[in-house]
């Protein structure tokens, strides 16, 4: 008899110790200053005010005192990733430290133009279109080469990032030091960039079989009588005109 009575005692005391870690675990980290966040830092960015703003905005900006439980590291991730000028972001908390860190990687414009509703736009290297928001891409403004379409329609727009996003790997380097590209009536995609320190014309045509197009250029650029080369016409991949 006493035995089972010492069982069901050790049973209770497991119990109420289980509970008791348990309640003090949330304790700690819902509601105890020994787990609140110290130190917020935002990094990859001259944004920083904007990037709190928004979290600000949306009600889950992490401020020092906050219980690090209860920064809400996804939320906070997802919203930076919706915003356009923000090609990636990480968020991460410490419990050592008690830091909340996160970290952004701004996109970096290749070329500018002026959108249907009248505001600049940029596009990157991926033809992804997006509204420089940061110092760093207000900055570079000046700098970026234009985009200019007769019809200022969003598909032209739509065309230019198709192209930018599918040229390959090996032919970026003509968007190093691209300057200018511009859409004809026809809906032709005219591209100006630099080649061996002279200018180099590359009519792309449409903004279709980018692929096919890719090879032969890259195809004609290897050839020792086209170092000298100041135009290409893709127009008609499979009839390329150089001159």
């Amino acid at each position: 008899m006493s035995l089972r009575i010492s069982k069901r005692l050790k049973r209770l005391l497991t119990s109420i110790l289980v509970v008791s870690a348990i309640s003090a675990s949330a304790y700690l980290l819902g509601w105890s200053s020994l787990l609140s966040v110290a130190q917020v830092s935002v990094n990859g960015s001259g944004a920083a005010n904007l990037v709190l703003n928004e979290l600000s905005r949306n009600g889950i900006e992490p401020k020092p005192g906050d219980q690090l439980a209860r920064v809400d590291v996804r939320s906070i991730k997802r919203t930076l990733n919706q915003l356009d000028w923000i090609s990636s972001s990480d968020v991460s908390r410490n419990w050592f430290n008690k830091k909340v860190s996160i970290v952004v990687q701004e996109r970096v414009a290749i070329a500018k133009t002026i959108s249907v509703q009248n505001a600049s736009v940029n596009f990157d290297s991926k033809g992804f279109i997006f509204t420089p928001t940061s110092p760093n891409q207000l900055m570079a403004q000046g700098k970026l080469p234009s985009v200019t379409s007769q019809s200022r329609s969003n598909e032209d727009l739509t065309a230019i990032a198709t192209l930018l996003e599918q040229i390959p790997s090996d032919l970026r380097y003509l968007l190093l030091d691209l300057e200018s590209i511009s859409i004809t009536k026809s809906s032709f995609i005219l591209m100006d960039t630099r080649l061996n320190a002279s200018t180099l014309r590359i009519n792309w045509g449409g903004a279709t079989d980018i692929g096919q197009k890719s090879k032969v250029l890259t195809a004609l650029l290897k050839l020792p009588e086209n170092k000298a080369i100041k135009q290409v016409d893709l127009s008609q991949p499979d009839s390329p005109i150089v001159s």
